[in-house]
């Protein structure tokens, strides 16, 4: 069989990060943005947001190293299409929803909303693990934290302006209707719906195919099941499990009310939110691909512990910064320091695994991630209503951010697994 040849590795890559940032924008302005601010002010349900998103978080924790997995064997295109498709179908079926009456449409409302939570975080587990599955396949080890710190930037970019979009749709083309009124989001979940169908098209043209993965793979036609693979990741790296469980713990905590927090706390709009945030968004860009080359030559464990450090130094001083200025610093050495270690940290357990498994071992960590964000997320809105100020989910989270950096010390080290 004659196969069509690759295209060379700096546009595969680009179109990656086109890929990753989509996506994520569509995933920022739904259940970052959009979401929490329509079930807080349009449907009245401001115990709901922690809940939503903890379900998001669950399915895609459980669904993660399955569809890895699958992917090993159907190709990642495939998967990444369908998921993809997936969350179109979930931001136009949000866009419709209205304030209920009485209490028995409340438990529909509630049902409808967690079922299609549930929905988004199967497509986005179709997706992620096999965006830097991609990355493995296609690109060479001493170049992976490189490239997955550019997929890390071009999403990290997008959570910069997701706000100020989103902030931007609805004011424009639904200037008539006050925070509300459901109606009032429209505009933003079907920009969130065009992001995913941009996406869809992306990856079908660019994610490698089966049969250009498995010749990649060299040739393997032997695919580990599901199971196996996942208890060969609780086998080989529980602590890494164990640490990114509980950096992902802390982002759970504080990603459902992260806006409404920084709205009320310096009495800012939604926009006004956005373009605080934007700065550091910018900066973050302009210096991530330096520090993509700082993880490839200093070392992955040293730009995960480094990181990390980083994160949690940030997160402390978000927490006490006494003038919303104060936030683009913080929040500007909160995004170099995700950069410096996620990356790494993904590049890290790659390389550890062979090319037959790493959809599956890729998937077992973003299942751990999705299990503490998880987590997280189930306790962000009872801590967060407890707090009349709400600063104790920014005190766990940073508390959280700590021990990681601590058990990163230990934890993560100079080796790779072979087997």
């Amino acid at each position: 069989m004659i196969r069509k040849p690759h295209p060379p590795e700096w546009l595969f890559l680009l179109a990656l990060c086109a890929v990753s940032a989509l996506a994520e924008l569509g995933f920022v302005i739904v259940n970052i943005v959009s979401l929490p601010n329509l079930l807080k002010f349009g449907l009245h349900m401001a115990n709901l947001p922690g809940i939503a998103l903890a379900t998001y978080y669950l399915v895609e924790a459980l669904a993660n190293s399955p569809m890895g997995a699958l992917a090993d064997r159907l190709g990642r295109r495939r998967l990444m299409v369908a998921g993809t498709c997936v969350s179109i179908v979930t931001c136009l079926a949000t866009s419709q929803i209205r304030t209920p009456q009485g209490a028995a449409t409340v438990l529909a409302v509630t049902a409808l909303i967690l079922l299609l939570r549930a929905l988004d975080g199967m497509g986005a587990a179709m997706l992620w693990p096999n965006v830097y599955a991609s990355v493995a396949d296609r690109v060479a080890p001493e170049r992976q934290a490189q490239a997955n710190t550019l997929i890390t930037m071009a999403y990290m970019s997008t959570i910069a302006i997701g706000a100020k979009v989103s902030g931007l749709l609805n004011g424009t083309f639904a200037p008539n209707y006050t925070r509300e009124d459901p109606q009032r989001y429209i505009p933003s979940f079907l920009f969130a719906a065009g992001c995913f169908a941009a996406t869809a098209v992306l990856s079908y043209f660019i994610a490698p195919r089966r049969e250009a993965q498995h010749h990649i793979e060299k040739d393997s036609d032997h695919v580990p099941v599901t199971k196996s693979t996942l208890v060969k990741a609780l086998q080989q790296i529980p602590w890494l499990l164990g640490l990114i469980f509980l950096i992902f713990v802390a982002i759970g905590l504080i990603a459902p009310y992260v806006a409404p927090y920084f709205m009320e706390r310096f009495n800012i709009s939604e926009e006004g939110f956005g373009n605080l945030i934007l700065g550091p968004g910018v900066l973050i860009g302009i210096l991530s691909a330096p520090i993509g080359k700082l993880a490839d030559k200093w070392g992955k464990p040293q730009a995960i512990q480094l990181g990390t450090a980083l994160c949690a130094f940030s997160l402390w001083g978000l927490l006490f910064a006494p003038h919303q200025n104060l936030i683009i610093l913080f929040g500007t050495l909160l995004g170099i320091g995700f950069v410096m270690s996620f990356p790494a940290y993904m590049a890290y357990v790659a390389e550890m695994a062979p090319g037959t498994e790493r959809g599956g071992m890729i998937g077992a960590v973003r299942m751990s991630q999705g299990v503490g964000a998880m987590f997280g997320s189930v306790l962000s809105s009872p801590l967060y209503t407890a707090d009349a100020k709400h600063h104790t989910i920014f005190y766990v989270a940073s508390s959280l951010l700590t021990l990681g950096f601590v058990l990163s010390l230990v934890v993560v080290k100079n080796r790779k697994l072979t087997s």
